[in-house]
This record gives C-alpha cells, sequence and structure tokens, in this order.
C-alpha cells in the first residue's frame, strides 16, 4: 500500500449520503483508510482540524453551494488549503468553471467512472504530498540557516575573549539609547598592556584583559549598565539617561581596575583613565560621540577627563588627510603592496589581494583604516577607487608580458559601496578590454554592507560582471549582517572570512565548529572559500582540515611591494615549505 492511500485524510462533502457512500466505498476498496463523509456542507469548519489532504465537493447543495463552501476554505486557511475536486454533472460546465476559477484543482463528472476517480485522486494526492515534502525540507534548511545566522550574528558582536558585546554591539546600543535620550559613554583605558605583553607575552595580556573585563562587569559599578570592549587596550560602559556624581561613578571604576593583580602566581600592575563624552537625542552622531570619549581620555596622571572642543585635534589630522587625497591621487602619492593568497592543497600562490598605501608629505605613512573611512565621508572614494583599479590593470599588464603567471592566478580589488552604482559594471569591462587584461583574472572583494546598503543596483552591477567571467568575493564575511541566506542570494564566487573568525581557530572549539559550519555551506553553495589574517601554523592546519580552500596572512608573507612580489612570481610562486605543508589527517 502506498504512503498517499495509507495516510491521506479525504473528505467528501456532498448532501446526498447515497453519493457519500458510493465514493467512500470506492476509496476504501482501493486502500484508502482515512475517509470522512459530510452531508451538511453548513458544518465544514468542524471538519477542518487537521486540514484535509484532499476535499471532494460536490457543486449543487441546497444548504450552502459548493462554490460558497470553496470561498469559506480559501478565506479559513488561506495558502494552507487543501487540493478540491469537484464534483459536477455533465451539464454543470458553467459551474464547473467558476469552481476551477475559485482554486479547485479537478472535477469528477457523475455519474462516476470508477477508474477515473481513482485514478485522479490518486494523481492529486501524488503531488499534494510531493509538495508538503518539498514544503517541509524547505523549512527544516531555512530553520538551519537562521540557527547559523544567529551564531553569526552573535559573534560578529561579540569580543571572543571576554564575551562582552564588542565595539559593532556598543555602537549599535549606542544609537538605540539615543533615541530614548541621553547617553553617556565611559571610555576605560588600560594602560600597561603593552607593558605585560613584552614582559609576560600576549597570552598572558588576553589573560589580564580577560580578568580585568570580568572585574568589571561583574562589580557594583557596572550593574544595571552596558559594559564592552572597544579593542584591546579599551573597554567601555554606556549609561542611558541622565545621571549623577560622574566623576565619582569613574573613580571607582579607576579603583576598581587599576593596582596589582595577580595571574597564575605573576603580579602586573595596571592603571586606568577614564573619558567621558555625553550626547542626547538621535540627531547626534554615534560614531562622533565615541571618539570624543576616546579624546577626553587624560594622558597625564588625572584619572576622569571629559571631552571639550579643545580636544579636536584629530578633527584637524582628518582635515588634513581630506585635503590631501585630491592631490596624492593626482600626483601620484599613492601606491599598491600585494599580499600573496595561497592554495591550502597545493601551496602555490594562487592569486593576491591590492592593498592601497599613502604616505603624507606631513603626516608621513598614513593606514589605509584611516584614510579609507575619510574618502568615503567625501566625494574622493569614486576617484579613489578608480586609481585603484587603474594601478592594479597596469600592474596585470606587467606581470602578463613579464612572466607566466599561474593558470589560476588571480588579483583581488577592494570596491567600495559608493562604486557599485549604475554604469559599474561597463566602466570596469571598457577599460579591462581597452587594455586586453582578461576578466578572468581579475576579483573584486565587495562586503556584506556595500552590497546591502545599495542592494539593487550591487547586485545588477556584480552580476554583469560575473556573467563577463569576472570572480566577485563577499569580503569580512560575519562582521556586517551575517546572514547566511546572503550566500544563496548574492553573485559571488568565493567567501572570505574575516579574521576575527581565524584568530583564535587554535584555542577554540566553538570558533573551529563555526568556522566549518560556514565552510561546508558556501561549498554547499558552490562558493570557495578564503581565509584572511592567518598568523600561525596551527591556524593553517585547521583550516586545511575542515576543508577551507585558500589563505593569506602573515605567516606566508605580508603586503608585499611591486618588486618583491615580482620577485616571487620570477621564482614560481610557490610557497615556502615551512609555510604550507601537508593537510594533517583527523
Amino acid at each position: 500500500m502506498t504512503r498517499e492511500k495509507s495516510q491521506a485524510q479525504i473528505l467528501i462533502i456532498d448532501d446526498r449520503p447515497e453519493n457519500v457512500d458510493l465514493l467512500t466505498a470506492m476509496l476504501l476498496q482501493s486502500g484508502y483508510q482515512h475517509i470522512t463523509g459530510l452531508n451538511d456542507p453548513r458544518l465544514v469548519t468542524d471538519y477542518l482540524s487537521p486540514v484535509p489532504d484532499l476535499v471532494l465537493l460536490d457543486m449543487r447543495m441546497p444548504q450552502r453551494s459548493g462554490l460558497d463552501v470553496l470561498d469559506l476554505l480559501n478565506n479559513t486557511l488561506g495558502e494552507h488549503c487543501p487540493p478540491v475536486m469537484v464534483l459536477t454533472a455533465d451539464s454543470d460546465n458553467n459551474l464547473r468553471n467558476q469552481a476551477l476559477c475559485r482554486g479547485a484543482i479537478d472535477y469528477l463528472t457523475k455519474p462516476f467512472d470508477h477508474h477515473e476517480v481513482l485514478q485522479r485522486i490518486h494523481n492529486i494526492l501524488h503531488f499534494q504530498f510531493k509538495t508538503l515534502k518539498e514544503r517541509d525540507q524547505a523549512a527544516r534548511l531555512q530553520m538551519l540557516v537562521n540557527k547559523q545566522t544567529a551564531a553569526l550574528r552573535t559573534l560578529s558582536l561579540t569580543d571572543p575573549l571576554t564575551n562582552l558585546p564588542n565595539r559593532r554591539a556598543l555602537v549599535d546600543a549606542a544609537e538605540r539609547q539615543l533615541a530614548k535620550g541621553m547617553v553617556t559613554v565611559f571610555m576605560i583605558a588600560l594602560d600597561g598592556m603593552e607593558a605585560v605583553t613584552q614582559h609576560q607575552g600576549h597570552l598572558m595580556t588576553e589573560a589580564l584583559y580577560k580578568h580585568l573585563a570580568g572585574l568589571l562587569a561583574s562589580s557594583s559599578v557596572a550593574r544595571g549598565r552596558r559594559i564592552g570592549v572597544w579593542d584591546n587596550t579599551r573597554l567601555v560602559m554606556l549609561v542611558e539617561g541622565d545621571i549623577t556624581a560622574i566623576d565619582a561613578l569613574a573613580k571607582r571604576m579607576c579603583r576598581l581596575l587599576s593596582g596589582h593583580h595577580t595571574l597564575d602566581g605573576r603580579l602586573m600592575s595596571m592603571h586606568c583613565h577614564v573619558g567621558i563624552a555625553q550626547a542626547e537625542g538621535e540627531h547626534h552622531d554615534v560614531e562622533q560621540l565615541f571618539r570624543q570619549a576616546i579624546l577626553a581620555i587624560p594622558t597625564d596622571d588625572t584619572e576622569v577627563g571629559h571631552y571639550r572642543q579643545e580636544l579636536d585635534a584629530q578633527s584637524q589630522r582628518e582635515h588634513m588627510i581630506r585635503n590631501g587625497l585630491s592631490p596624492a591621487l593626482e600626483q601620484g602619492g599613492l601606491s599598491l603592496v600585494f599580499q600573496p593568497k595561497w592554495d591550502l592543497n597545493t601551496g602555490t600562490m594562487v592569486g593576491a589581494e591590492a592593498l592601497l598605501r599613502w604616505r603624507h608629505p606631513q603626516l608621513g605613512a598614513i593606514s589605509p583604516a584611516e584614510f579609507i573611512p575619510i574618502a568615503e565621508r567625501s566625494a574622493d572614494m569614486i576617484q579613489l577607487g578608480d586609481a585603484v583599479f587603474s594601478m592594479a590593470l597596469r600592474a596585470l599588464v606587467r606581470w602578463r608580458e613579464q612572466y607566466t603567471l599561474p593558470e589560476a592566478f588571480h588579483l583581488a580589488i577592494n570596491v567600495s559601496s559608493q562604486q557599485l552604482r549604475h554604469g559599474f559594471a561597463d566602466s570596469i569591462l571598457a577599460r579591462c578590454q581597452a587594455l586586453e587584461v582578461p576578466t578572468q583574472i581579475i576579483q573584486l572583494e565587495v562586503t556584506e554592507s556595500a552590497l546591502i546598503r545599495h542592494m539593487s543596483v550591487a547586485l545588477k552591477e556584480l552580476q554583469q560582471l560575473r556573467d563577463a567571467g569576472m570572480h566577485i568575493a563577499l569580503d569580512d564575511f560575519g562582521t556586517g549582517y551575517s546572514s547566511l541566506s546572503y550566500l544563496k542570494q548574492l553573485p559571488v564566487d568565493w567567501v572570505k572570512l574575516d579574521r576575527s573568525f581565524i584568530q583564535d581557530l587554535a584555542s577554540n572549539a566553538s570558533d573551529k565548529h563555526l568556522v566549518g559550519s560556514v565552510i561546508d555551506l558556501a561549498h554547499g553553495f558552490g562558493h570557495g572559500v578564503v581565509a584572511e589574517g592567518v598568523e600561525e601554523v596551527g591556524q593553517q592546519q585547521i583550516l586545511q582540515r575542515i576543508g577551507c580552500d585558500q589563505a593569506q596572512g602573515f605567516l606566508y608573507a605580508k603586503p608585499l611591494g611591486s618588486e618583491q612580489f615580482e620577485q616571487l612570481l620570477q621564482t614560481g610562486c610557490e610557497c615556502p615549505a615551512t609555510a604550507i605543508s601537508a593537510p594533517v589527517s583527523g
């Protein structure tokens, strides 16, 4: 007996008992077991729990017409309405058509043909059970995606060392609090961490930081307030609403954290300073509020400082950077360095990421982490992005002329949200064609946040480039919206795991499990996976075991200038033997 017959719930609605009896007998004889007959259609709502798998519905009934019953089923059950097969006479063409227009899936003509009735019912139920099975599978898959997405979001908002809210979580919380009223930011600088690192090592520094964060979070000072991690030498406390005795509260924190701390029998000295900034109302810039709190941190022996406008020297620096960008672009003051990418299976170089560098005439070398956000807030980002792409294309032309590049070689170029506008793809393809650079050796790296910011335009432009053979990588995965559902929707070929996932991989089982799950899901959607920020052999060995495809990081090479990188190309693109070994089993 088939599953459809043994499990199918069939409801027969006909005001004539003899018709119900006839159909019931016919179905029972064929092997169907769960059949319910109803002669009064006014009682139909009493027979909808559980929802039947099939309804056989007579059209002409004096108490309530079959069309009215159809309307009732659709209104009551909506998308869960089962398939309905109407029972009509040969002369009921118009009525039958009306029923089909209302959603009836098939009809049976009276008098009934035994074989036709059974075959039609079998066909409908077979399709119904197949649909329900697919819907159930989709629901289970969505539950898995939701679970993994929630785990990634939690990770993206949590400092892995302390399990406290990280910088992103603090900014989000401050934004929510500003919408309600006043917010006070206490930026707590832990002085002495560098000395601990120099004398005790990184592991002891991390242990001390975790100890101090836990001490503050569990103290009465923090009761009812949000404590979080800003960076590896600063903690944050957010206080919502107007508060009194601000300085006294800050000094209590200093007394709690400053002084001597003993861990594993080692004595370490710590001193802290607190910078305070306040704002009220959602019109305030949250990033500015945190910046003001950082500026307010005393640089002398004073424990507590408040933000004042005179502390805006940093704003002056930002002004210098912003004004220096255009001349740097015009006068060739920017350059590229290249960080190699390595295949974790073969140990060969399969490409590189182009990274921008700038030496300011007065300020000296400025990190892209500082000047790119400034450019993104100005009109210079489009021009800056164009300059990067031009320099990258010229490098590719030179390399192709002078060296034999590996077959899988590609150069990754970062793309900002401002660049992802209408016409971006056409411009990129035209420039590649003009210089005869194959699109297949270019990979564009785009962050999740950049895609979300201009989703419709970004998807169209990236899909056009992908269709032309260019590779698309989702950069910094897990630090933005962290939605695994995007892996299915976005036109990407590669997923780049952010370094925050990699840094504790060798020592944290949860990180290993999470990264493994992301890799499996990415591979399931046909995407390759690149790990960035690999600095330890232990991290690499785990990445090899769990199936990561490529890696980049200081373990293999720091970003290289053009001459250094070209020397690497000349040597045949082999990774140093000590860097990538055969995958470790187990």
